[in-house]
Formats: C-alpha cells, structure tokens, sequence
C-alpha cells in the first residue's frame, strides 16, 4: 500500500469533525471518528454477595477494563452548485448499522427539505455531535427522551422492550435559520415512522417491522432563538401517536401514544472561555401495554452544567503561541432523572454529578477524564455505590 493510501485510510478510520474530514473534490468529503473508553475504576456493588458455585470465591464488586465506545465513517456530497446534498453515517461499534442516510434540498439557508434517516428533533444535547460534548456521557434525560419518545418501552413482555434508536429515526424534514436582527431564530421539524433508526413500516408486499399503520407517525420539532455565540433559547416537543399497528409476526396488535418536551437556556460570557447551560424536560408513554388504564411511564429530568476553557486565561498568564492549539477546559455538570412506572405513586430518582477536565489538540487529539457521583433514591431498593472514574480517547489525522 503506498503512503498517501495508507494516509487516506487512517483519514478515514479516524478523522472526528468535517473540519478535518478528507475532501475528494469541494463537493465530495469523507470523515470517520473513533472514542476508546477505559473505565479506570467503577463501582459495581450489586455483585455484592455473588459467589462461584463449587469454590464460594466471591465476585469482584468493582470493575476496569477497555471498550471503543464509537467508531464511525462517514460521507457528505453536494450536488448540482450545493441544491442536493446527501449525508450518510455508519456505526460500526459492536452491531454495524446505518446510522444517518439524508438527501436533502438545500433551498437556502432558511429552508432546507430532507427525507431520509437523522436525528430527531430533542434537548441541544441529543443534537451536538459525539465529539463535542461537553462531557463524555450525555446526561440521563438526554440519553432516554430519544428512546421513550420512539418505540421503546419499559415492559420486558413488548416487542419494543430492546429498541434502541441512536437518537435517529426515518422520514421528512424541514430545517433553516432565519435572521432576525441581532437574533437568530433556528428551527427543524420532523415527520416520521415513530419506531427509531433501521425499524421500517412496510405492508405485505415487502415486509418490515411493522406490517400495518393506518396512517398515524411521529411529529417533532425544535426551535432556537438567540444571540449568536452569546445566549440561545431553545426547546423541544415531540409526539408519536399509532394505533393498532401490526408486528412482522402477523399476530401482535400494539399502539404507540407518546409525548415529550423540554427547554434549556445555554449561555457563553465572551472573552472569558466560560459557558453553562440549563435544562428541564418531561416525558410520557400512555401506550397502556397492559390494558389497565394506566400511564405506563412518566419521566423527568433537568441539568445545570458550567464549563471553563481554560485558554483565555492561560493566554494572559503565559504569552506562547503553544495554546492556539492546546486547549484546556474543566467542567461541572448536575443531572437528574426521575420515572414512575404505572401510575404506582413509586417514584425513582437518579442524581449524578460529573467533574470533568478536557484536553484538545485541535484538530487531532481529544482526552475526557471525567468522575461520575450517583445516588439513587428508590423506595424499593437501597442506594449501591457505583461511582465512576472514566478516560476517553480520541484520536483522527
């Protein structure tokens, strides 16, 4: 293999952001991106009192080890002068799949018409690529509002109980910015098949997931209005509603009636390196699974997170043209997360605190070490420890 294929084939497993993605031509771009996770320390007490069969050694209660959380390769291409565009995306992580397949018709920047498979309309967080977040995982409302406001459920008897979505899901969009003065208002809508990515509707002529659907989908959207690169108001609502829809089997009948909304403020102090966010949001899943008349899931959550790159200071302090391309930020993040199941009046609730420091060689390297502080308030259960000592690796050329 020569060097400049060997050199194109590394661009390809590892570049992060299109900023550093190869360009074929002007119109024709290719990217990758890849996360290596090392659990340096976790809790793991519920394997408290867990013992080898004929020995009686006991299990370990604590766990390390290594993991690629994300690889993923990519493709972006303009056609005709930039009107058509397509964007595609794969997950190669554990099960290889179609993450992103959009063709789209970019009218202007107010109005751009796509069909095809991409994230749904939720929080800001959900919307921010992989590897610009602020912290290595997203925060539990975010990690479960995509899922909940799709197909997934919370009965391990439904069809749906392991449905996860990857944020995504296939139909028609509209998206633009509009100026308005000093603002910036920004909005996206989405029509669509309500199951999350790679679950298709189809009738008897070509099967898929759902063999029946009398006409009923997703609706989502999302608007943003905001001073640009100083405050942004932004929110959310989502609703998926089928009836009757029919399994592949030909012998399930089920029904989708699921609503979710949220709003955050995300705010940046020019000149500082500071930003923070906040968020609340609510969610519900009234499929009634089991035919008592009871909503099947309710669920809240909201974050409070600031983030100091440290660069700006560092600047004033250390006179070097070293920190243009090192940069050092820290962050903390509050997260909660609270459901009740059925209507039982039992109400779960998880609290995570996250510390964080960042180092980016832009556009080439990105370490996270980040620690994670759990507590959960169950009425059933006692609290387990299972704090987190988490590292993240990027890399890309």
């Amino acid at each position: 293999m020569s060097l400049r294929a060997t050199r194109l084939a590394l661009a390809l497993l590892l570049l992060p952001s299109p900023a550093a993605a190869y360009e074929f031509t002007e119109d024709v771009e290719a990217f990758g991106y890849a996360q290596v996770w090392l659990t340096l320390y976790q809790q793991m007490e519920e394997a408290d009192e867990l013992y080898q069969s004929l020995s009686r050694d006991p299990a370990a209660t604590s766990t390390s080890g290594l993991s690629i959380n994300r690889a993923r390769l990519g493709l972006r291409v303009k056609l005709i002068d930039g009107w058509l565009r397509f964007f595609g995306q794969l997950k190669l992580e554990r099960d290889p799949s179609l993450l992103d397949a959009v063709f789209s018709l970019h009218v202007a920047d107010w109005l751009e018409i796509g069909v095809g498979q991409r994230k749904i309309p939720s929080t800001y967080e959900n919307l921010t690529y992989t590897w610009l977040l602020d912290f290595i995982e997203r925060t539990t409302f975010s990690t479960s509002v995509a899922d909940f406001s799709l197909s997934r459920t919370t009965y391990a008897s439904s069809l749906f109980y392991g449905v996860r979505s990857n944020l995504r899901d296939l139909g028609l969009s509209v998206l633009g910015r509009l100026p308005l003065g000093p603002l910036e208002l920004s909005y996206f809508g989405m029509l669509g098949n309500g199951l999350g990515a790679n679950l298709f509707i189809g009738g008897g002529t070509h099967k898929e997931f759902i063999i029946t659907n009398a006409g009923d989908f997703f609706y989502g959207g999302r608007l943003e209005l905001g001073l640009p690169e100083v405050v942004t108001l932004g929110g959310h609502v989502n609703y998926n509603h089928h009836d009757n829809i029919v399994f592949n089997s030909g012998r399930v009948v089920y029904d989708l009636d699921r609503l979710s909304a949220s709003g955050d403020l995300q705010l940046v102090v020019p000149g500082t390196g500071l930003r923070a966010c906040g968020l609340a949001g609510w969610g519900r899943i009234d499929d009634d699974f089991d035919d008592d008349g009871r909503t099947d899931l309710v669920y809240r959550g909201g974050e409070g997170r600031v983030v100091w790159q440290l660069n700006p200071l560092l600047q004033r302090l250390w006179w070097t043209d070293f920190l243009e391309r090192h940069l050092f930020e820290i962050g903390a993040r509050y997260d909660n997360f609270s459901s009740e199941w059925n209507g039982s009046g039992s109400v779960v609730r998880q609290h995570t605190w996250t510390f964080g420091f960042t180092y980016r060689y832009d556009p080439y390297i990105r370490a996270q070490l980040n620690v994670l502080i759990r507590q959960t308030d169950d009425p059933d259960l006692p609290d387990l420890d299972d704090n987190v000592l988490l590292l993240s690796l990027q890399g890309f050329v």
